[in-house]
């Protein structure tokens, strides 16, 4: 008997957990910049016996990337693509009843990570990424077409997703107390978040759409480039690096031998760290058995984390430049945040009805007072928010296309060395600056083709 109630009090403390412990300790383990293969071979043991593979493999998959370990990094994005498909994806009604039913009951963290759709693309960009380093590009090729297509199935999500917790919600008894207005209390919360993060409407991430149309420019695809290139350019064509990058993607997709063009270097800086999840609280009025009473309702919020360097500056031997900060992955996480917002809010909704429901009733018929008791605590530890969230992306990038003169010098905007070297004048050069903090050295990635 003992040993059941222990394992019941484990298991509630697990499901009330945040998982924010976790968050930190893959930030200690990357910015540590250790590569400890010990920590590689215990988070596959775990990712090869199903425990949260979505969530584990995103963060070390991305620690193997940073130590330069492609093959790893793009073996365990492998396994997450994987549990997409199969743990999400294909996941069979029943299943999905169930994970509802359990997280609704108790919290979200009570299940596996699922993730948003802006990870899935990129997985994908970063899979391509590591293939380019590894010089294989047909693979490459296939990884970056994925992410774009991701984008594509995104648009319709969202839409089904909404209606879906909306329909759930309408069964509600009380609706239009418990659920509407409630629902306008709450959003009243968030709408100055969303005008610090300017959340827009659009599921596109230009820097996915930006990033592929360079892949396919140096794979010599000039044409498809070119056409990519034309999305980017309709969402930021009053800026000058865009317009000089679009003219010169048009001029190599009409030119008749545009491999005997002039080379260039593709300099892409991803800067900082994209926002972290928080928590709050609100005590909100519901209406049970015709009486008006109150409960604790948990929600995530989104909070800013700070950039590094403000820019870098580029001296290619004659002249000296700066990265131009074009897309801002800060909007790219609030708008899909926003947009999942109302199904995350009605899901905590019903949650808190039935645990106030469960308590009240209990009340009722508990003389003693324990089982009023057990179940009070029940509420306190579950009614909190699930803060996984894959930690490492970037908060901005920066972008500076050059001709390829055969050198380049990069520096921090204190003219601090971050980079230098020679380069072959006879071919296209990406290289990408990875930096998350000044006082952490910042990743070179250098890709020629």
């Amino acid at each position: 008997m003992y040993q059941i109630i222990l394992f019941f009090f484990i298991f509630i403390l697990n499901a009330c957990s945040t998982h924010q412990d976790q968050n930190l300790f893959y930030e200690k383990e990357l910015f540590s910049k250790k590569c400890d293969q010990d920590f590689f071979k215990k988070q596959l043991q775990a990712i090869n016996k199903n425990d949260d593979i979505i969530f584990k493999g995103l963060n070390t998959a991305y620690i193997a990337r940073d130590c330069k370990d492609f093959n790893l990094s793009n073996t365990i994005f492998d396994q997450v693509e994987n549990s997409y498909k199969y743990d999400v994806d294909l996941q069979n009604i029943t299943h999905k009843s169930v994970d509802f039913i359990s997280s609704t009951l108790i919290n979200d963290g009570i299940n596996d990570y699922q993730g948003a759709w802006y990870e899935r693309t990129m997985v994908n960009v970063y899979k391509g990424l590591n293939f380019m380093s590894l010089k294989d590009f047909s693979n490459a090729r296939v990884e970056f077409n994925r992410a774009l297509a991701r984008q594509e199935i995104a648009k319709e999500y969202f839409a089904s997703q909404i209606q879906q917790m909306r329909k759930k919600a309408e069964k509600e008894e009380n609706f239009k107390q418990n659920i509407d207005q409630n629902l306008k209390i709450i959003a009243r919360q968030y709408s100055n978040l969303f005008k610090e993060f300017h959340a827009q409407k659009n599921y596109t991430n230009a820097y996915v759409t930006y990033i592929s149309s360079v892949f396919f420019f140096m794979d010599h695809d000039y044409q498809k480039a070119s056409d990519l290139f034309k999305e980017v350019y309709a969402a930021y064509n009053n800026d000058k690096e865009i317009q000089k990058e679009f003219e010169m993607f048009d001029r190599y997709s009409k030119a008749l031998n545009p491999q005997k063009l002039k080379k260039h270097i593709f300099i892409i800086y991803e800067n900082g760290l994209s926002p972290r999840l928080d928590e709050f609280s609100l005590t909100l009025p519901f209406i049970f058995d015709q009486h008006i009473v109150t409960a604790s309702v948990t929600l995530p919020t989104l909070k800013k984390r700070k950039e590094s360097f403000a820019y870098l500056n580029i001296f290619d031997g004659k002249n000296m430049n700066q990265t131009v900060k074009i897309f801002d992955f800060d909007e790219v996480v609030a708008s899909e945040f926003k947009e999942e917002l109302n199904a995350k809010i009605i899901k905590s909704l019903i949650s808190s009805l039935f645990k106030t429901s469960l308590n009240m009733a209990v009340a009722k018929n508990d003389q003693s007072g324990i089982l009023t008791f057990a179940t009070d605590i029940f509420t306190t530890v579950t009614t909190r928010s699930d803060l996984r969230i894959w930690n490492f992306l970037p908060k901005n990038i920066q972008i500076l296309m050059i001709n390829n003169d055969g050198f380049i010098k990069i520096q921090d905007e204190n003219n601090n060395l971050i980079y230098s070297n020679s380069l072959d004048q006879n071919k296209d050069i990406l290289i990408l600056v990875r930096s998350f903090n000044p006082l952490i050295s910042s990743e070179i990635y250098k890709i020629e083709n």
